[in-house]
């Protein structure tokens, strides 16, 4: 019984507010409250995953697929504070308005830095659903 109530308030299984597909190895969050920088830009994300992230790009961005790049993202939380993570990638889509990047593999620390995010979004999500 508690798996189903953990189940239907996105909970039991990790997963909050987000698009599944099959054929990923990760499951993608919106990137809403995230941002991301290269190369002293700042993009907005539209989705990430513990695998890489998407993210908007002006038609004027030089960055193209193959190149490795640090990228930081910076999530700004609903608890006010902001986690601030930094990892290598490598573009795998470049297109006119958007790029996609898969993150090398991630250390110990990185790992838990995310977990700590979306920690934070289902806390906030479980939050959400008491109030309504």
């Amino acid at each position: 019984m508690l798996k189903k109530i953990l189940a239907f308030l996105g909970l039991g299984n990790g997963i909050y507010n987000v698009a599944i597909d099959p054929r990923r190895k990760y499951v993608r969050h919106p990137g809403f409250r995230a941002e991301v920088i290269v190369g002293n830009r700042v993009y907005g994300v539209r989705d990430w995953s513990l695998g890489g992230v998407a993210f908007e790009t002006g038609a004027d961005a030089r960055i193209q697929a193959g190149d490795k790049v640090q990228v930081t993202m910076k999530f700004h939380l609903p608890t006010n504070d902001t986690i601030t993570i930094e990892q290598q990638a490598r573009i795998v889509r470049a297109a006119k308005r958007g790029v996609a990047a898969a993150f090398a593999p991630l250390p110990p620390n990185t790992r838990r830095q995310f977990e700590r995010v979306l920690d934070s979004l289902h806390a906030q999500s479980f939050l959400e659903s008491q109030v309504a």
